[in-house]
């Protein structure tokens, strides 16, 4: 008979009705979004060291030496070391064909490394990626500008978006002769911290020391709220 009173029971609480709003209570839901423009106070770049030798220990022994020299000349600008961290590195190998090798393949063992240079002031960012390619970097992979703590920007930005969707809110209600008498719930949608676009500086067909954009760094945040409102 267990088995029959358990079912039973289920079967009266999927029957049972689920709470309801109170009498004449409306929910109302929105998306609000608040902003902070900072100046950027940390720039990063990702450069890369790629070595290609017949031999796996010479094509190690060779990224490791170009690496080693780069390190030397970004530090000598003012870098900390311990801000120079390892992103990718890889050894590859493409053994070389009897018949027909390609002029254009690379054979033989190839490593490839790559890393990131964090730096403050940002205005070193050209410094360090003319010194890495003049030390031996055989790409930039990318230049990025940022926060060093983005806490702070991030509870400011919130508090305008919870204040630009509580004045939708009301902004609705009002316009149905309502108004807002609490909150159902409320979620954090994310936030976005975009990084200006680098702008690399030629002159006369000579690379000039390079130079990035350095505009503000926006924090953005989303929120999304039910209000409940009652006439």
């Amino acid at each position: 008979m267990r088995p029959a009173f358990v079912a039973t029971t289920a079967l009266l609480l999927l029957l049972s009705p689920l709470p309801a709003l109170a009498a004449g209570t409306t929910q109302i839901a929105v998306a609000g979004t608040g902003s902070v423009s900072l100046s950027p106070d940390q720039a990063t770049v990702i450069a890369a060291v790629e070595t290609n030798a017949e031999s796996a220990r010479d094509a190690v022994s060779q990224n490791e030496a170009a690496y080693e020299r780069i390190v030397a000349a970004v530090v000598a600008l003012g870098v900390a070391r311990s801000n120079i961290t390892l992103s990718y590195y890889n050894v590859n190998y493409n053994p070389r064909p009897r018949l027909n090798p390609s002029p254009d393949v690379q054979y033989g063992y190839t490593v490839n490394r790559s890393f990131a240079i964090k730096m403050q002031p940002i205005s070193l960012a050209g410094n360090v990626v003319d010194a890495a390619t003049a030390a031996g970097a055989t790409a930039i992979n990318g230049v990025s500008f940022g926060l060093v703590d983005t806490a702070a920007a991030s509870r400011t930005a919130t508090q305008r978006a919870v204040v630009d969707a509580t004045a939708k809110a009301n902004a609705l209600a009002a316009t149905v002769g309502l108004h807002i008498t609490g909150i159902e719930s409320l979620s954090l949608g994310g936030a976005y911290v975009p990084s200006p676009q680098p702008l690399a500086m030629m002159r006369a067909g000579v690379a000039a020391p390079t130079t990035f954009d350095n505009s503000n760094t926006t924090v953005t945040v989303t929120v999304n709220v039910v209000f409940l409102a009652k006439p």
